[in-house]
């Protein structure tokens, strides 16, 4: 996947709407009901960054909430975490000046954060959004730098990464990325460990892969600063929206970013000075920890051996150290066996502490801020966590990148509406409300017509930046295909909402295709209300169902979908991969 490609894969509510209908399970679908504008949202919650309002008495009262959260791993002698900590036994302290905390929470990776109830056996192209497996532990992203990587290295690396793939604890969820001409996904957010193995192993084919050696690996990109943070960059606009931590785990043999990256080191007039504000400013707005595990080993046999000697594997691990350090990560290397220094990594960054408070210095005026947090006096622990941040304005990003239109789209979208970050492909399949989704081909292609045309130009697969005295031709019609979506609603709190009568079920469905490389190639928003006479039913029989059409161009490898309850929030995504299984006329005749 092309860097600009990842950054611009989700904006789906501009995409023009249409109309879906609903009833409850055992009814035929309703005349379509008509759809509220994309504007007419449930308001995100407040973060950092985020612009409320209110009115009183005419008046519009607009103020910018900022937070800070910081998670905060705490491990004993032994390294082990420590739990049972409280509130009370942390001291905040922003530029040695005490913070008020405003909310804390803990999570543990070794206990089961969602247990998936047993389902029966689906047909053939119907998804239920469960994982297969208990999900545990914050997001993991394995980011493999193989342009930073030597090819010997690359030769040694690879078995290590199957041989993690193979070990990682059952119910992390894990992508995995790589760099080479640009940043490809190769597998989002799974539980099945066996699809990472797979996607590592596909070397041929459609779509990105890791190749089995880039020959080009540790010269191109290599010691770049500027594309190492663009990258850095990338995955920060892509997580941002996505509830909670992110540990990202940088794979490589060479972290090309100065350790004088500190502000109070930096050279003044450094060409890198604006990017690394904006860039580090990012991660923590989306909420990630940069782990650094370098791939070479120790040993003649690993491909780097000479390299972990003398001045230069001081500089080298100070590099790796300080950048990981900055956003409460830690280093790795100096090892053969890279698997355990993976393993590593995924346990220190498992269970943790997030602080959130909001600086007393409401002065955002771009400098760097100093943070320092303490437990009660005499405590044996040692604490690792984000220990610095820039306080840019709201503006400095927003000019940073606003020579990229479409970009500037989607962080705005996913600034109004969390629903865009989800239906970002790859993001993890979200579970608070449940449902299932048929999918089914209907006819053959059909050559779009104008007005399809039109409405495809918006997505990212088709846009076109428009010109000075240069105005844009119509695109060539594609073949569209036209693929029927139906979904079963089972979710057990929206059986009881149904009960009280006067209760509009508001429900919001979102369909959305990309191709190989993650580009949104066409989407849309439908909405539609529930009835609220509801029969008795199975565990897993739907109390509401609906329908969607949407019209998919050549290329797409995946549907994503989403259901929303306009009600309280709660929302269910999955994907549908691309080709559907074949089916026989009486299987087919049988789910319908």
């Amino acid at each position: 996947m092309s860097k600009r490609s990842l950054a611009l894969a989700a904006i789906v509510l501009a995409i023009p709407l249409a109309a879906i209908s609903q009833a409850a399970s055992d009814e035929k679908p309703a005349t379509p009901q008509a759809t509220t504008p994309a504007d007419k949202k449930p308001a995100p919650p407040a973060k950092e960054g985020v612009v409320t309002s209110s009115k009183d008495q005419g008046f519009l009262i607009r103020q910018v909430v900022r937070r800070v959260p910081v998670e905060v791993v705490v491990t004993d002698k032994q390294g082990n975490p420590v739990r049972g900590l409280k509130k009370g036994d942390f001291t905040v302290r922003e530029d040695k000046k005490q913070q008020n905390i405003l909310a804390f929470d803990y999570e543990d990776g070794s206990v089961d954060s969602f247990v998936p109830p047993k389902i029966p056996a689906l047909p053939a192209n119907t998804y239920v959004n469960l994982p297969s497996v208990p999900e545990r532990g914050p997001l993991y992203v394995l980011y493999y730098d193989v342009a930073n990587t030597g090819v010997d290295d690359q030769m040694f690396f690879r078995s290590q990464l199957l041989k993690f793939v193979d070990t990682a604890p059952p119910g992390t969820r894990i992508a995995l990325f790589a760099n080479t001409v640009g940043l490809h996904m190769l597998q989002g957010f799974t539980t099945d460990h066996t699809l990472l193995r797979a996607a590592i192993n596909h070397v041929k084919g459609p779509g990105p892969h890791l190749p089995n050696v880039f020959l080009l690996g540790g010269e191109m990109g290599g010691g770049d600063t500027g594309a190492a943070l663009g990258t850095l960059k990338i995955f920060a606009n892509y997580l941002n929206g996505i509830e909670g931590r992110k540990n990202l785990i940088w794979l490589a043999d060479s972290f090309p970013i100065p350790s004088y990256f500190y502000m109070d080191q930096l050279a003044l007039g450094d060409q890198n000075l604006d990017r690394i504000k904006v860039t580090f400013a990012a991660l923590l707005r989306s909420q990630i920890t940069l782990y650094t595990v370098n791939v070479s080993g120790v040993g003649a046999g690993a491909g780097g051996g000479a390299r972990w000697t003398g001045f230069k594997a001081a500089v080298d691990q100070d590099n790796e150290d300080t950048v990981a350090r900055y956003t409460g990560g830690r280093a790795y290397y100096g090892n053969n066996h890279v698997d355990e220094l993976i393993h590593q990594a995924v346990d220190h960054g498992s269970s943790f502490y997030t602080l959130t408070y909001s600086p007393s210095n409401a002065n955002f005026d771009g400098q760097e801020r100093k943070i320092d947090i303490t437990l009660k006096k005499g405590s044996p622990y040692s604490l690792s966590y984000r220990r610095r941040y820039f306080a840019l304005p709201e503006s400095a990003e927003q000019a940073y990148n606003k020579k990229d239109p479409l970009h500037a789209r989607l962080e705005a979208a996913k600034a109004e509406d969390t629903l865009c970050a989800n239906m970002e492909p790859g993001a993890p399949m979200l579970h608070d409300l449940l449902f299932s989704a048929r999918l089914s081909a209907e006819g053959q292609p059909q050559m779009a017509t104008a007005d399809q045309m039109l409405q495809l130009a918006d997505a990212p697969a088709f846009y076109r930046k428009y010109r000075e005295n240069r105005p844009l031709k119509p695109l060539p019609p594609v073949a569209l295909q036209k693929y029927r979506i139906t979904y079963g609603i089972f979710d057990p709190q929206l059986k009881v909402l149904a009960k009280h009568k006067g209760t509009p079920l508001s429900l919001e469905f979102v369909a959305a295709a990309y191709d190989d490389d993650g580009k949104l190639l066409n989407g849309l928003l439908n909405e539609g209300t529930a009835s609220s006479e509801t029969k008795p039913d199975g565990q897993f029989a739907a109390a509401f169902r609906a329908e969607q059409e949407l019209q998919v161009p050549p290329g797409a490898k995946m549907i994503r979908v989403a259901v929303r309850s306009k009600v309280n929030n709660r929302t269910g995504t999955l994907e549908i991969p691309l080709p559907l299984k074949a089916e026989t006329p009486v299987a087919i005749a049988k789910a319908n």
